[in-house]
């Protein structure tokens, strides 16, 4: 009668056997390979998140920026808006029957283009 440790051995004799060499090699070949493709695929998902990354800094910086003039714009045209009211009341009040009749034409050729 064989022992334990013998017939353990035997089994998996025949069991490799049983197994064609060359398909385990292709399998690992293939394996292999993919293994590349997947590193350098995800050393190019890498850089590429790095450049994203780099350029969304210089783009919310650029961003920045542009709001910022922007909003001066819009104070310094606040500003100018209202310099011109004020200019225009004390004209209207230095000048009221000039006033008047300019406000008169400017509705007279509005009311021509239109």
């Amino acid at each position: 009668m064989d022992t334990p440790d013998s017939a353990s051995r035997v089994f998996c004799g025949r069991f490799l056997s049983m197994v064609n060499t060359d398909d385990v090699n292709a399998i690992i070949l293939a394996q292999k390979n993919m293994l590349d493709r997947f590193e350098k695929t995800n050393e190019m998902l890498l850089n590429f998140n790095n450049l994203s990354s780099v350029r969304l800094q210089q783009m919310s910086e650029r961003f920045m920026h542009h709001t910022r003039t922007l909003v001066d714009m819009k104070r310094d045209l606040d500003s100018i808006f209202r310099r011109i009211r004020t200019l225009k009341g004390k004209l209207a009040r230095q000048h009221p029957e000039a006033f008047s009749r300019f406000h008169r034409v400017a509705l007279a050729i509005l009311d021509l283009t239109l």
